[in-house]
């Protein structure tokens, strides 16, 4: 029986150190809200967003929109709680 090259042990071992998948799903912070009109009509498909770590609304994009209901950008979340 041959003996492996002295290489091959670090190249089994390099896919196992990489990242897991739970980091890659942790890293999603912002869900958009798929249907805003039960919170208000004004507010386009796409511009209501959860914050999943503080679990708090925001708005993706200003707009006439954001004065029917009083809620934080979705960016500014993002710079205040990293």
């Amino acid at each position: 029986m041959k003996k492996l090259p002295y290489w091959i042990a670090p190249c089994l071992l390099l896919p196992m150190a990489g990242c897991s998948a739970t980091s890659v799903i942790a890293s999603q912070r912002f869900v958009l809200v798929n249907d805003p009109t039960g919170i208000s009509d004004k507010i386009p498909s796409s511009a209501l967003a959860l914050d999943t770590r503080t679990g708090q609304l925001c708005y993706t994009l200003p707009g006439d929109f954001t004065n029917s209901r009083p809620l934080p950008l979705c960016s500014d979340l993002a710079r205040k709680n990293p």
